[in-house]
């Protein structure tokens, strides 16, 4: 009788799991089938973990707007902002290595940052004035060392076309090294620590990690966190063997019709360059929502993935901790109710009505809308990438990762 029970107690929990698993699948395939229907997007592709199981891992409709290659699970998309997220902890690396500290101040490994001066706006003028004190690499982390963007400062955007800092994904630059030369040589938005700014604090941090270490940032994140977590088809730039798996990115003409973005102004296909050395440590990044996977995957299992520790578990609790103290961050003009972490968002009380997740979760999208979020308390991950441009579609993800909550929390009933 009692092997009768255990037989059927596993049984329950199997049914049960594949109950959810289905209406997971079955309403996110409803969601995603609706917006290509509707020509919001041409394609896409899903991955969902929850509880020491993959849900869901699927592609949906095409990988052009021509609507003549069908995405694929394994289908290549550029990440965008979801790059930061592994730089930061690549920076966290040395952190833990006693290589850098958090609070050391940026000039300390880069000397042209120590007479940075600092913008301020006086009436209709604006006036350049002396640091209070110095940019920190925490600073840099929680993107509140005044190293900004144009998207973030339009009024100033002149002013980083002086610099040529308009345009890092696709840039002029050959070297993250000579970016960051003239990133130094311009003033900051504001104080260090008294706001957040979104923009090229992480590519500061990329060269951080090429003169901490002695390589470049590519071979650094190759050898320290690709390989060891089996992350195969991550690449700033893809080996010609993969390029034909690189999705299009698409955008809506005045037709609202979808059609394969181009512009003489940005090369969306920065990632098929050869022999480029210049590593966007801001948005460069292209990738799978397996390897992607993976990756968040070993800092849910705090930094081990597969028997294998690429960061320790004290020096994640940093990372997924508040930094912004009562101040939150502000993401293209507009205010958050979130706060901010060593690298990522973190989902607040307030932030809960956003999507559903718990206080706690830590997550980011992508420019070409793509995101990620890590749920702790429920030991999930969803990855939701698309192709499009511009980012428009951050409540469609939402509306994805709230279903995705949604169905996994029946498990409970």
């Amino acid at each position: 009788m009692g092997i009768k029970k255990i037989y059927f107690s596993l049984l329950g929990a199997l049914l049960l799991h594949t109950t959810v698993q289905s209406q997971v699948c079955l309403q996110i395939d409803s969601l995603i089938e609706q917006q290509i229907k509707q020509q919001q997007i041409c394609g896409g592709v899903a991955f969902i973990y929850h509880q020491d199981k993959v849900i869901l891992k699927k592609s949906y409709g095409w990988a052009d707007p021509g609507r003549t290659i069908s995405m694929k699970e394994n289908s290549i998309c550029r990440i965008a902002s979801n790059t930061k997220i592994i730089v930061s902890v690549a920076v966290l690396q040395l952190v833990e290595k006693g290589l850098v500290f958090l609070d050391d101040p940026i000039e300390k490994y880069i000397p042209s940052f120590a007479n940075q001066k600092v913008l301020e706006s006086k009436s209709d003028t604006f006036l350049l004035v002396q640091k209070k004190r110095s940019v920190t690499i925490r600073d840099l982390l929680s993107h509140q060392s005044g190293i900004a963007s144009a998207d973030e400062y339009p009024k100033q955007r002149p002013l980083f076309a002086q610099y040529g800092l308009t345009n890092s994904l696709s840039p002029t630059y050959a070297t993250l090294e000579e970016e960051v030369i003239q990133i130094a040589s311009m003033p900051l938005m504001h104080q260090p620590g008294e706001r957040f700014s979104y923009g090229l604090s992480t590519n500061v941090l990329g060269r951080l990690i090429e003169l901490v270490s002695g390589v470049s940032l590519d071979t650094y994140l190759r050898k320290n966190i690709f390989r060891p977590l089996g992350m195969k088809d991550t690449y700033f730039y893809l080996p010609e063997n993969k390029s034909a798996r690189l999705v299009k990115m698409a955008f809506r003409n005045a037709q609202n019709q979808l059609e394969e973005f181009s512009s003489p102004s940005f090369n969306i296909n920065y990632p098929l360059l050869a022999n480029s050395r210049y590593y966007s440590a801001i948005g460069g990044l292209v990738s799978t929502v397996s390897d992607l996977g993976n990756f968040l995957l070993c800092l849910l299992q705090e930094g081990e993935y597969s028997g294998k520790r690429i960061i320790g578990r004290e020096i994640l609790e940093q990372f997924w901790t508040n930094q912004l103290g009562t101040k939150t961050f502000i993401f293209g003009g507009t205010p958050s109710v979130n706060n901010f972490g060593l690298g990522v968002g973190l989902t607040t009380k307030a932030g809960q009505r956003i999507n559903g997740a718990s206080e706690g979760s830590f997550f980011w999208g992508g420019a070409f809308n793509t995101a990620y979020m890590v749920d702790r308390k429920r030991k999930l991950i969803t990855i939701f990438f698309f192709q499009r441009t511009p980012f428009v579609l951050p409540w469609f993800l939402s509306q994805l990762e709230r279903t995705a909550i949604q169905c996994v929390d029946k498990m409970k009933n």
